[in-house]
C-alpha cells in the first residue's frame, strides 16, 4: 500500500514537472518572439528614419547651394530624426548587446557570480531608463503646446523619442538577460533530459 501511494506521488510529480516544463517553455517562447519581433520593427522604424534623413540632408544641400532656395524646414527636421534614430539604435545596440562594457573581469568569474552581476547591471540600468522615460514623459508633455519654429509641430512629437527610446532599452535590457540566461542554461549537458520539479522553470 505504501510502495502505491509513493508510485501515485512520484507520478504527481513528474506530471508536474512536465506541465511546469511545458509552461516555462511558452513563457520563454513568447519572451523570444517578443524580442525578435520589437526587435525587427524597432530596426524597420531605425532603417526608415536614416533613409529618409539621408535623402533629406542631400536635397537640403543641393536646394541650399546649387539652386538657391533652400528647404526652411529641412535642417530642423533632420535634427529631429537624427534625435530618433540616435535613441532607436541605442535600443537596438541594447537588444544586440553591443554597448560598449569591460568584460575583461567578468568573464573570470563563477556563472552563477556571473549571472549575479548582470542582473546587478541590469537592476542599475532599469534604475537610470526608469528616471529617463519618466523625466522624458513629463519634458514631451510640459511642450505640447509648444511649435518648433519651422516645422510648425508639437514639440512633444520630437520630445516623444526620449521616452520611446527609453522603454524599448527597458524591455530589451531583460529580454536578453532572460534569454542568455536560458540558452546558457539548456546548453549545459543534461539539461534536455532533465525534467524539472514544479517551479523550477
Amino acid at each position: 500500500m505504501g510502495e502505491w501511494h509513493e508510485g501515485l506521488a512520484l507520478r504527481d510529480h513528474l506530471c508536474l514537472g512536465r506541465i511546469s516544463l511545458r509552461t516555462g517553455r511558452c513563457v520563454i517562447n513568447a519572451i523570444r518572439a517578443l524580442h525578435r519581433g520589437l526587435g525587427c520593427v524597432t530596426a524597420f522604424v531605425a532603417g526608415t528614419i536614416l533613409a529618409v534623413m539621408t535623402v533629406l540632408v542631400f536635397l537640403t544641400v543641393i536646394y541650399r547651394y546649387f539652386l538657391l532656395a533652400p528647404i526652411s524646414w529641412g535642417e530642423e527636421m533632420a535634427r529631429f530624426l537624427f534625435i530618433a534614430l540616435s535613441l532607436f539604435g541605442a535600443a537596438l545596440a541594447m537588444k544586440d548587446g553591443i554597448h560598449f562594457r569591460i568584460t575583461i573581469l567578468a568573464e573570470k568569474l563563477p556563472p552563477a557570480v556571473r549571472l549575479s552581476l548582470e542582473v546587478l547591471i541590469a537592476l542599475t540600468t532599469s534604475v537610470v531608463l526608469g528616471i529617463v522615460l519618466v523625466k522624458g514623459w513629463g519634458l514631451a508633455l510640459l511642450n505640447r503646446n509648444q511649435e518648433s519654429p519651422a516645422l510648425g509641430v508639437p514639440m512633444s512629437v520630437p520630445y516623444m523619442a526620449v521616452p520611446l527610446g527609453a522603454l524599448l532599452m527597458l524591455i530589451f535590457a531583460w529580454t536578453s538577460l532572460i534569454l542568455k540566461w536560458h540558452d546558457e542554461r539548456t546548453t549545459q549537458p543534461g539539461a534536455e533530459k532533465a525534467i524539472p520539479g514544479p517551479g523550477l522553470e
